[in-house]
Order: structure tokens, then sequence, then C-alpha cells
């Protein structure tokens, strides 16, 4: 992704940046952990908050 891409971008996420691996890589370690052992069929958005129009 180029930086231009990037800067205009990221002020449509709430911490005004654009996502990294290891944002998502948190969601799937928990996901995976005993912590979400009493999730099920859900529905998980992991896109930052990001903001389309």
């Amino acid at each position: 992704m180029s930086e231009e891409l990037k800067r205009e971008l990221a002020p449509k996420f709430p911490s005004g940046r654009i996502g990294r691996p290891e944002d998502a890589a948190r969601l799937v370690a928990f996901l995976a952990s005993d912590e979400a052992a009493w999730i099920t069929g859900q529905t998980i958005h992991s896109d930052g908050g990001f903001f389309r129009s």
C-alpha cells in the first residue's frame, strides 16, 4: 500500500491509523484462548471502526 493511500485512509479510522497484522492476530489469539470458550456462531467485525462513505 502506498504512503499516499495510507495518508488518505488513516482519517477514516478512529485510531487515525491503518490496521496492522498484529491487530488481527490479537483477535485470533483471543478467540483461540479459553477466555473465548463461550463465544459461538458470531460475526465479529475487525475493521478498526473504518468509516465508509
